[in-house]
């Protein structure tokens, strides 16, 4: 089952958030640690969701998906130009992407145990591993928008919010 357009337009909304902020961000902001509120930068955030979709991205071919690699020296978490490129670059994946079967299997690996090294291994869906990447991302959004406030900035009012917490909002106005 190909996945509909109207799938494919929600998760490039969240692409398109995400080119917002970056476009918006000083690169001082982007790198700076708020600590002792927030101990990574906006940089390692954005740095850490775009993991998740690379993670995706190339773990669809052999049908494993691992979610513990991560490119933490990355220049993506330095600069705002890089993290640019990093969001055209999943754009154009995801309009291609969806193209496949969204009920396409799937091996999920992700560690589960900050304790001690536990990799739990689960089977899932392509169109459920995007389902998460978009999710995930919203999530650290949110966090995003925190740390911009604690420098004194503002996001847009959406940035950072759930989908079904909009749809909730707009029900109530």
């Amino acid at each position: 089952m190909l996945c509909d357009s109207q799938a494919l337009r929600s998760h490039l909304e969240t692409v398109e958030q995400a080119k917002t902020f970056l476009n918006h961000i000083s690169h001082h902001a982007y790198q700076q640690e708020m600590a002792p509120h927030v101990m990574s930068s906006a940089g390692a955030h954005m740095r850490h969701v775009i993991d998740h979709y690379l993670a995706l991205k190339q773990g669809i071919d052999a049908g494993v998906v691992d979610y513990n690699l991560r490119h933490r020296q990355s220049d993506v978490a330095k600069s705002t130009t890089f993290a640019l490129q990093a969001w055209n670059d999943i754009e154009a994946w995801l309009v291609d992407v969806y193209q496949n079967d969204m009920q396409a299997e799937l091996s999920v690996l992700a560690e589960t145990s900050v304790e001690q090294s536990y990799v739990n291994q689960v089977s899932s869906t392509l169109g459920r591993e995007l389902l998460f990447v978009s999710s995930h991302a919203i999530h650290h959004f949110s966090l995003l928008a925190i740390i911009v406030s604690l420098q004194g900035q503002k996001t847009h009012a959406l940035f950072g919010v759930a989908p079904s917490t909009a749809t909730y909002q707009r029900a109530q106005a």
